[in-house]
């Protein structure tokens, strides 16, 4: 099992090859002629988004129970906690934290 404070990688030959395409890719072909439909404008109407990106919802979803534990990994991806409060269980087993 991986914790937090561990990391793990594993040998991918696969992913050199694909931050070096000068040296394995193949060469360019003949230049690609643009078709008459990627020039013509896209029907219908456009519709701005409602919704935030998940960059600017995360950590501010005030849900009991959650808690932000900070970026995680050489990603530094978001990371998170819950305690029993954040459980849909009939019977949660572990005391709520402080931070509720």
């Amino acid at each position: 099992m991986i914790t937090r404070s561990q990391s793990h990688q594993e040998a991918n030959e696969s992913a050199h090859r694909s931050f070096h395409p000068d040296e394995y890719a193949p060469k360019l072909g003949p230049g690609r002629k643009i078709s008459k439909e990627e020039t013509e404008e896209v029907p219908g109407n456009t519709v701005k988004s409602t919704h935030r990106p998940g960059q600017e919802r995360a950590g501010k979803s005030g849900e009991s129970g959650m808690r932000d534990t900070g970026p995680w990994g050489r990603s530094q991806r978001p990371s998170g906690t819950r305690d029993a409060s954040a459980s849909t269980g009939v019977d949660p087993q572990e005391p709520r934290s402080d931070s509720d």
